[in-house]
């Protein structure tokens, strides 16, 4: 049962984001910006979550209640990769997020760069030694107010991070940059969701030039 959901998910997350693609591309065509369907404030298409951990699939249900699709893999982050970001990078350069290991952010780093695209966000998340889970929050430094007091005890973290991700509105291209460039913010919560195994990883990636239309009129 868990198999077949995982797979149907997947199959409903590859046709969103085509359906997504396409959208982009009419407005490219017409010199305007696709309208956000999902009422975010930077239009997010996809939501990446290493299924292993319980902390990710909180992660994803807060993306998913937003209208994000989602797309769920077991460890192994290729097949996302070729079947439902490469395809569309290559063409449109849409803003996904994610819940996952480094090693698999690693690797869409820098797949994701050669197509306009940069982490304008990254937190990383393990258990902490006084119990609970410590959080280290990472943006640049002329986005401060997307790391700084956004992780307290009143939810679960992932979902608080998930929040966090959804209220970016301007992403600046944080990573790779000198650390004097980014800004940084320590948290600790008790929440529920907490973290084992190895270190978890939050992100953003988005367009290198991507401008909200609210700014861009005002």
């Amino acid at each position: 049962m868990h198999d077949s959901l995982t797979r149907r998910r997947f199959v409903a997350a590859g046709l969103a984001v085509s359906a997504a693609a396409s959208v982009a591309a009419a407005a490219s065509l017409s010199g305007g910006t696709p309208n956000d369907p999902l009422g975010l404030s930077l239009p997010l298409h996809l939501a990446l979550f290493d299924t292993r951990f319980p902390a990710a699939h909180v992660f994803a249900r807060s993306l998913a209640i937003r209208g994000v699709s989602l797309a769920p893999y077991d460890g192994d982050v290729t097949p996302v990769w070729f079947h439902q970001l490469d395809p569309v990078w290559r063409r449109y350069p849409l803003a996904v997020a994610g819940l996952t290991t480094e090693g698999a952010l690693f690797c869409l780093e820098q797949l994701a760069w050669d197509n306009g695209m940069r982490v304008a966000y990254r937190g990383f998340h393990e258990a902490s030694p006084e119990g609970g889970v410590q959080h280290l929050l990472e943006s640049s430094s002329r986005r401060p107010q997307d790391v700084r007091g956004r992780l307290s005890g009143a939810e679960p973290w992932p979902a608080q991070v998930a929040e966090l991700i959804a209220s970016i509105d301007e992403p600046e291209p944080a990573f790779p940059s000198d650390e004097p460039a980014r800004t940084r913010a320590h948290y600790r919560t008790r929440a529920r969701s907490e973290t084992s195994g190895p270190r978890l990883v939050s992100w953003l990636i988005a367009p290198k030039a991507w401008r909200s239309p609210r700014a861009t009129s005002a």
